[in-house]
């Protein structure tokens, strides 16, 4: 994928809403959602060993946060 930082990978949906998937730098993944009011944060994703998911605001202990990075790395495995 060379040095395409912030490169958009893919997309999923629940519902309304549209889970976006961004290559945000060299091994970690940005997810944003809009459900109709525009993009916004969701979490941060990375491929470095012992680093956890870094989840935005609300959606910090929701109970889509499972489906959503499962959904997120398959992207992220086809990319």
């Amino acid at each position: 994928m060379g040095d395409m930082l912030d490169a958009y990978l893919g997309e999923f949906r629940r519902g309304p809403a549209v889970f976006s998937v961004f290559l945000f730098d060299r091994d970690s993944y940005r997810v944003e959602c809009n459900d109709g009011n525009g993009p916004s944060p969701v979490c941060l994703l990375t491929d470095r060993p012992g680093v956890k998911s870094d989840w935005h605001g609300a959606w910090n202990g929701d109970q889509w946060c499972s489906w959503i990075e499962t959904e997120a790395r398959k992207i992220i495995g086809a990319a």
